[in-house]
């Protein structure tokens, strides 16, 4: 596997996601991590050093999104295309269950390419605010998720805890022109006849926003974003 954790000013967090990747149940040498700083003013391209992670610094004021820093980097990696079988992305301040490597390794045999994992809450009781995300995500895992995959359709991308098979990647690149890369990079395969995968049992603990103030501007956010793949 290669693991690409895109991060922006993380210096606070990514320190710890780099660590739980680290303590995977699955074999050290059949995984890289590589974070790829992208125009961060901070130390996380430091911090990042610090913990072992292969860093990758990305600096273009033009293009600033997750999907212009993924498909910078896939190109950089395109001399490694037989080194790695799949894709993991993260968020940075995900912390990841220490089976999720050898799950979604299960999944890659099995033969799907592009599979979500679970995407379950880091702070479900800190606040009445943090309490609603957990409740969507929970209700969005089971009643959304899982019933579309066991119906044999396909879930959604949702940004973070997610494997792609790097073969087709690699080739393709991360084309993605909207602010929502993941919705996009999401649709652009089922057209394709991809059928996306769902592991529930490949799990990532996900911060939510603590007040009313940080939910309502990221909720506008990917309003916006999602109002643009229209």
């Amino acid at each position: 596997f290669i693991i690409a954790l895109p991060a922006n000013n993380e210096e606070s967090v990514i320190g710890n996601l780099i660590k739980s990747l680290q303590i995977q149940d699955y074999d050290k040498s059949l995984y890289d991590i590589y974070v790829i700083a992208d125009n961060c003013t901070d130390g996380t391209a430091n911090v990042a050093r610090e913990n072992g992670a292969i860093v990758y610094e990305r600096f273009d004021a033009d293009k600033k999104t997750k999907g212009y820093a993924l498909n910078w980097f896939l190109d950089k990696m395109k001399d490694k295309k037989d080194d790695y079988d799949a894709l993991l992305v993260f968020d940075a301040d995900n912390v990841v269950d220490k089976n999720f490597l050898n799950v979604m390794n299960k999944k890659l045999c099995q033969g799907e390419v592009l599979v979500q994992g679970y995407r379950d809450i880091k702070n479900p009781t800190d606040t009445w605010v943090s309490g609603g995300y957990a409740i969507f995500y929970w209700t969005m895992n089971r009643l959304y998720h899982l019933a579309r995959y066991n119906m044999g359709l396909s879930p959604l991308i949702n940004g973070t805890a997610f494997m792609v098979k790097w073969d087709i990647l690699i080739d393709e690149g991360w084309n993605t022109k909207t602010l929502t890369e993941d919705i996009e990079f999401a649709l652009i395969n089922i057209s394709k006849g991809v059928k996306l995968g769902w592991a529930k049992d490949a799990i990532v603990y996900d911060e939510q926003p603590l007040t009313f103030k940080q939910s309502w501007k990221q909720r506008e956010r990917w309003s916006v974003r999602t109002y643009s793949m229209c």
